[in-house]
């Protein structure tokens, strides 16, 4: 089975128990009852040598910071903000100085995103990987889906997106700030974050809403890495859909509130790039040709 048939398979034999679970596996984390006036969020998530970083390109402590930053992208995703984290750590041999700059790296996003490490597990592993779980919270009124989009709503995204394999999957940027931004000021109908690449997150935000979409090819901000690894426009365009590790929202809002939407939040820019249709195709528009789009990003089989 493919990633998607497996999370499918997954999905439909979890058995949901406790009425204190508001929404189980398909969104971007858990959601659970907290108090009269928030949600608790739980995601997890893991990164594994030579399949999110390979050691001789990256840091100890860039991996550390990436292991937590993925899972601040998945907070992020759901309007909220983190609380705590839990951490385990897989060691092949030698672990001597693999620690020391490994726990900087996880404690440098404790510190800039303020939430706290409190407790874990290690085990010896034939690869380095590092699992985070994490924990959230988000006000009732601002938790955000990615099954709320409605026909007609437009398509946006933060940042840019495409080339993330030179240097961005490295030096991830969760969207705390931003998200909260947008969730106070805009009416956002439905947002994830873009993990797996545009094409599959997209697909999948439609496919929860039960909708299709129309994306304006030449509108979706590229990268100035997406450039550099293409001859040509269209193919860094085809690097802005389907590299993955962007960790930037996508997110819906209903056009007649488009002039809420900010151009930029702080240096990050804002970019309208399509619109959710009644229709249940997944398309694409470049210099008027109409073409399907594949949910072509990350895949893990």
């Amino acid at each position: 089975m493919d990633e998607e048939k497996i999370i499918e398979f997954i999905n439909n034999n979890i058995k949901i128990k406790n009425k204190d679970v508001i929404l189980g596996p398909g969104d971007d984390t858990a959601v659970l009852k907290y108090d009269a006036t928030n949600y608790l969020l739980l995601t997890t998530d893991s990164v594994v040598e030579n399949v999110h970083f390979k050691r001789d390109h990256a840091t100890l402590y860039q991996i550390g910071k990436k292991a937590m930053a993925v899972n601040l992208s998945d907070i992020s995703a759901m309007g909220g903000t983190p609380l705590y984290a839990l951490v385990s750590v897989g060691f092949p041999d030698g672990t001597k100085n693999i620690v020391a700059p490994l726990l900087r790296g996880m404690e440098k996003m404790s510190s800039l995103y303020n939430f706290d490490i409190v407790g874990g597990n290690i085990s010896k592993a034939p690869v380095l990987f590092i699992d985070v779980t994490m924990a959230g919270i988000v006000e009732k009124k601002y938790l955000k889906l990615r099954s709320g989009a409605c026909v007609g709503d437009n398509i946006y995204v933060t940042g840019k997106l495409g080339g993330t394999i030179l240097k961005k999957h490295l030096n991830i940027v969760p969207r705390i700030k931003e998200s909260r931004i947008l969730i106070k000021r805009v009416n956002v109908t439905s947002m994830m974050d873009i993990s797996d690449g545009l094409s599959t997150d997209l697909t999948r935000l439609a496919k929860a809403s039960k909708t299709g979409f129309r994306l304006w090819l030449d509108k979706v901000p590229t990268s100035a890495d997406a450039i550099k690894m293409s001859s040509s426009k269209k193919e860094a365009i085809a690097h802005a859909l389907n590299d993955g590790e962007d960790y930037e929202l996508l997110f819906t809002v209903p056009s007649s509130c488009k002039k809420d939407v900010p151009a930029k939040i702080g240096n990050t820019i804002v970019t309208c790039v399509g619109v959710i249709t009644e229709e249940r195709k997944f398309e694409g528009v470049y210099q008027d040709e109409v073409v399907k789009i594949e949910p072509s990003g990350f895949s893990h089989f």
